[in-house]
């Protein structure tokens, strides 16, 4: 059975793929020190320390992924919800557990759109940003697409 897995991304607005279009990618990393041997590059968005960096693999992808709801949140704005496959599941709550206090990267479709701090352990993943509902029905039709092709 699927587990979702929770922080909470506020992110950015941005335009997913059409009903038609690519499926969509997903790659969620740790930030670490850009001294790190296994850093990659540096992340720059508003409230993140100039001197963090992506880790070199994420932990998780769009791989991982079993399926996307679209919820809205306390204050009406659309939210993605992600399932993730068990194992995907269970690494996450690891490495939240692990990482409590520092921060993940969010990319989608090869964008940064949120840094969150991971506030506790978790399984659930969802995405609360600034997304117009329209965008936010894009990118869960396109999470699903791709979780069905498997």
């Amino acid at each position: 059975m699927p587990f979702r897995l929770p922080v909470l991304l506020l992110a950015l607005p941005l335009l997913a793929s059409a009903q038609s279009g690519p499926p969509v990618t997903l790659a969620v990393h740790l930030l670490v020190a850009c001294s790190n041997g296994g850093a990659s590059q540096p992340v720059r968005l508003p409230g993140v320390d100039a001197s963090q960096c992506l880790d070199r693999a994420p932990f998780l992808t769009q791989k991982d992924v079993a399926s996307a709801e679209l919820h809205t949140n306390s204050k009406g704005h659309p939210t993605i919800f992600l399932t993730f496959h068990e194992d995907a599941a269970l690494r996450e709550l690891d490495i939240t557990r692990r990482n409590v206090g520092s921060r993940v990267a969010i990319v989608v479709n090869g964008r940064i759109v949120a840094a969150p701090e991971v506030a506790s352990s978790s399984r659930l993943l969802y995405i609360d940003g600034n997304y117009t509902e329209k965008q936010a029905q894009s990118l869960v039709s396109a999470f699903n697409r791709l979780a069905t092709a498997k």
